[in-house]
């Protein structure tokens, strides 16, 4: 019997952040007999394919306990079963935890890691062992896997083509929208009031995100205070990844503010869904032909984002479509039906 391991953080079709793993799980299951996921974190999962089976780490009340449990997890189910590979979504520590099992029945440890690096001390020997520990590092681009290793291999996101894919074919407004966690790292304000600097600061902006941390909810509540006079700022909150669609539709430009390191799947998925990006990001380059580049790159600041907004006034619709067959062109092959394909072929 074919099947697959999935470690991950959550589960949980509801959790803003990582929703989008239920339908990674969901695309390798179609080629596999089996998949199996041990998750930290079991939410809501009636979404996942009948041949996915999900697995809860039991928790406890101390970190050391809940580690005991996560080891005899992972030891119980690789024990019983055998498996082509062991995917690691975006936890290093579940990597390292799982190597010397995964290494006794010889199957391929791979972690897939997509972010600038930890902040924290541990967290950066956790990532550091991991690198050393697995056979494999995927990752999305040329900068989201934050340490230096023959061992990674670039191989672009996944996102749902068939939910995400819109032509539009005319830009009949001019709204904008933030699609981000709600964080000061995200530089929301600075979005935000470079678009309230630009030519079409009448228009409307929605911010659709969440905060986390209790330091992101005392930032949030900042955001609402200082821009609550203006009703074409529009805070929506977070909204499920499987009910994103609906709210793309009403917007045709999208600001974005990650840094190198950050290959950001919003960018993809608005960019499928017929969205234009204002970017700084050099890895978003390849979503738009060189002559067009210099309106939709900003440098830091909200006056260089507010220069670039400007700037598509000397735009037509005929520039638009033609930016956004070539976007959408230009990410083709990170779709989710490929994802197994693409981990692999570098096994």
């Amino acid at each position: 019997m074919n099947k697959v391991l999935v470690l991950n953080i959550s589960t949980d079709s509801k959790n803003t952040s990582l929703g989008f793993a239920i339908s990674w799980i969901n695309a390798l299951s179609i080629n596999y007999d089996n998949v199996d996921v041990i998750t930290l974190n079991k939410g809501e999962i009636s979404t996942l394919n009948e041949n996915v089976n999900v697995y809860e780490v039991k928790k406890t009340k101390f970190r050391f306990l809940r580690l005991l449990e996560t080891i005899s997890t992972l030891r119980i189910h690789l024990k019983t079963n055998s498996y082509v590979y062991c995917l690691s979504h975006m936890s290093p520590l579940l990597s390292v935890l799982s190597f010397y099992y995964l290494k006794k029945q010889n199957t391929p440890n791979v972690l897939w890691y997509a972010h600038p690096g930890p902040n924290e001390l541990s967290k950066k020997i956790i990532l550091y062992l991991s690198k050393h520990l697995v056979d494999k590092i995927i990752t999305s681009s040329e900068n989201s896997f934050p340490l230096k290793s023959r061992k990674v291999n670039i191989i672009g996101q996944a996102i749902n083509f068939n939910y995400f894919v819109n032509k539009k074919p005319d830009f009949n407004n001019y709204n904008f929208l933030i699609l981000s966690r709600i964080s000061k790292s995200k530089k929301i304000e600075e979005s935000i009031d470079g678009f309230l600097k630009s030519i079409y600061s009448k228009n409307i902006i929605y911010i659709i995100g969440g905060p986390i941390t209790s330091i992101d909810i005392k930032y949030f509540e900042q955001l609402k205070e200082k821009y609550k006079l203006l009703n074409n700022v529009v805070f929506l909150d977070a909204v499920p990844h499987n009910k994103l669609k609906k709210y793309l539709a009403n917007v045709n430009f999208h600001i974005n503010q990650t840094s190198e390191g950050n290959y950001d799947k919003s960018v993809l998925e608005t960019t499928l869904s017929g969205i234009l990006n204002f970017y700084k990001n050099s890895d978003y380059d390849k979503l738009f032909p060189r002559e067009y580049i210099n309106f939709f790159k900003f440098n830091n600041d909200s006056q260089g984002l507010n220069e670039v907004i400007s700037s598509i006034e000397n735009l037509d619709n005929k520039d638009f479509s033609k930016i956004i067959k070539y976007s959408q062109k230009a990410i083709k092959n990170e779709s989710l039906e490929t994802l197994d394909e693409r981990i692999r072929s570098i096994l």
